[in-house]
């Protein structure tokens, strides 16, 4: 093993194991040497691409993938060549608002296209990407190791880690999550809030069948989503108060699944089984900047979202292909990857557009949280009309599955 590398990318989460993948496919001055760190073990499971046959058999974490996050892992290589039964595609989105007969509902045969999205496996998903990310030469792994302290230096970046180890690289790449350690070393701020929220998630199976379709409802709270997986289960992902979501996952499971259905109007009948429950919290935050001398943090690192539009792990990978793409131009052109300049031009590719959709959604959450009569009006008026333009509506949904 080498003590120096191109690039170091902390965290081996979606982001950073695709970041990877992806920088590998770049043959302009041949494949940069790149260091996978992670505190965590990675270990790969073959079961979790076995057929699901229980509701336990199913990752709580699960993603609604957009068809440009797809074609990103296509080109990593990390999307199957083959059908899986781990891949949910979703053909219809249906939304409206428990405060009125506001509805939306999206189609995918009206934009010509074989989906919307694809439901995913946080877990499965990972497992696709650690299996290919072990197959690459120019990857090393360093796990169970985390960094201790980084420095500046004439050539480059020195890393210390805990364990004693001296990395030498001339980026430093933050991958690791809302509590970045890398953007902690960096000493760069965020600004967010604190939603007071927890998103309560299960796995359940209802009476009849969810149509491929991802259904959402909005509620006074926030939303109550049930995103479509293996007939005849869907995935659960209801935004609370901090208080009721402790008593939700305190619930016996015979009144949590009649409370479940009651709050989703019994759209898909009654709920039959659910597995188990978990909860985190919600809050918004942003990076003050992306960029450090040496260091450029992506995905949840830089900025998270509420949950209400699944695009969180969408807008991380955008990040990614935006980083790779001026790493790799960089590289062609024989510039520092590590320097103020390419590493602006990835900022400026992606921070504004980042605080646009984070204002957006926290502007939907207000709005449909609100129960102010004359907002409820107009919300639910402003839903019926955009569902009656189909023009207004398909760019819509275009914009959000990425084309």
């Amino acid at each position: 093993m080498s003590n120096n590398y191109d690039i170091v990318i902390n965290g081996a989460g979606i982001p950073g194991l695709t970041l990877a993948l992806l920088l590998t496919r770049d043959s302009a001055r041949g494949k940069p040497q790149i260091l996978l760190l992670d505190r965590h073990p990675l270990v790969t499971n073959d079961a979790l691409h076995e057929v699901p046959r229980s509701v336990d058999d199913f990752d709580l974490r699960v993603f609604a993938l957009t068809e440009a996050s797809r074609g990103l892992l296509e080109v990593a290589g990390a999307w199957p060549r083959e059908r899986t039964e781990r891949i949910y595609p979703y053909e219809q989105m249906h939304v409206w608002d428990a405060g009125g007969s506001g509805q939306i509902h999206f189609d995918a045969a009206e934009l010509g296209t074989a989906s919307l999205g694809y439901i995913t496996e946080g877990r499965v998903l990972q497992d696709w990407l650690i299996q290919q990310v072990l197959q690459e030469n120019a990857i090393e792994i360093i796990s169970g190791d985390e960094i201790d302290a980084y420095e500046e230096q004439q050539s480059g970046f020195q890393l210390s880690l805990q364990s004693g180890m001296k990395i030498h690289t001339s980026l430093l790449v933050g991958a690791d999550g809302a509590n970045s350690r890398v953007r902690q070393l960096s000493g760069i701020g965020t600004v967010g809030w604190s939603y007071r929220q927890q998103a309560v998630v299960a796995t359940v199976e209802t009476a009849e069948d969810h149509q491929c379709t991802a259904w959402q409802r909005f509620l006074p709270e926030g939303p109550l989503a049930f995103l479509p997986m293996k007939k005849p289960w869907s995935s659960i992902v209801w935004s609370v108060s901090e208080q009721r979501a402790d008593a939700l996952c305190e619930l016996g499971e015979n009144e949590f699944t009649r409370v479940l259905a009651e709050d989703f109007q019994h759209r898909l009948g009654e709920v039959k089984v659910v597995g188990q429950r978990a909860k985190f919290p919600l809050r918004m935050s942003h990076a003050q900047s992306y960029i450090a001398p040496g260091v450029a943090l992506v995905a949840d690192a830089a900025h998270t979202v509420h949950p209400l539009a699944g695009q969180g792990l969408n807008l991380g990978l955008q990040d990614v292909s935006a980083l790779s793409e001026q790493i790799q131009l960089a590289r062609s052109r024989g510039q520092n990857i590590g320097s103020r300049r390419v590493l602006r031009a990835y900022e400026r590719a992606r921070k504004g557009d980042n605080w646009l959709m984070q204002g957006s959604f926290d502007g939907l959450k207000r709005l449909f949280s609100n129960e102010q009569e004359l907002l409820t009006q107009l919300r639910n008026m402003g839903l019926s009309a955009v569902d009656r333009v189909p023009v207004i509506k398909n760019a819509f949904v275009r914009k959000a599955m990425g084309l």
